[in-house]
């Protein structure tokens, strides 16, 4: 691999080149995490949307949030018809500034989630479904604040359907947290959400918990540094 190819490989930005059918043809690193958070034609349909009227390249000043990426440009380039490449300019990572360290413990993460679920299928006749990895260690974290916030993720579901919860750990992911790196766990909460549901109120009890909240459709999803020592 040529210098400039590493550069791009490695480049904090994502970067992705495109056929004119719209399939990608290369891209780098940090793209293939961006892309399991949108899809590709949505990326491609970004670029031709923002492309030069005539060939070269043009950098656009923009807000864009895919899940917990944002982005505040791009700049798209091609010089023929058969290729066209763009580049997404990443805001800072999520860094954690004021760390919550009071009461933290460790804790069975699971016995917690079936804590809020047990106290939420109460008022439900759909009830839930969940999908976890048994192997999952456990997490240090403020149990009181944690049922806290995911009773309060379940009251923004409609009873129309089961609320389906996902535990994973982000492969290749990590957030700062103490001038430390950890792993990300994620917790994703599926079903019908309402228009009523409050991310601010989530987002406020998420950090509490030095984590953030991210809505996507269909899907609010909580991620959190994963401390196990």
């Amino acid at each position: 691999m040529e210098f400039l190819e590493k550069w791009i490989e490695y480049d904090y930005n994502p970067w992705i080149l495109f056929d004119s059918n719209g399939r990608v043809k290369t891209l780098n690193q940090e793209a293939q995490f961006l892309l399991a958070e949108v899809t590709v034609k949505e990326v491609f349909d970004l670029a031709v949307a923002y492309a030069n009227i005539s060939y070269g390249f043009k950098t656009t000043m923009l807000d864009l949030n895919f899940g917990r990426y944002e982005f505040f440009g791009i700049m798209v380039g091609y010089e023929d018809n058969d290729t066209i490449a763009i580049r997404l300019y990443q805001k800072p990572p999520e860094r954690i500034s004021n760390p919550h360290l009071e009461d933290m413990s460790a804790h069975n993460i699971y016995t917690l989630i079936d804590l809020a679920v047990s106290t939420s299928s109460i008022s439900r006749k759909h009830g839930f479904t969940t999908s976890f990895d048994p192997t999952f260690p456990e997490v240090k974290i403020h149990p009181e604040e944690f049922v806290k916030l995911m009773t309060e993720i379940f009251l923004c579901f409609a009873d129309t359907e089961p609320i389906e919860i996902k535990m994973t750990l982000k492969t290749g992911e990590t957030l700062k947290f103490e001038k430390r790196r950890y792993p990300i766990f994620q917790i994703a909460v599926k079903g019908d959400i309402q228009d009523s549901c409050n991310i601010s109120t989530l987002s406020g009890l998420a950090k509490k918990l030095n984590g953030y909240i991210n809505k996507k459709e269909n899907r609010i999803l909580f991620e959190a540094p994963l401390i196990s020592d």
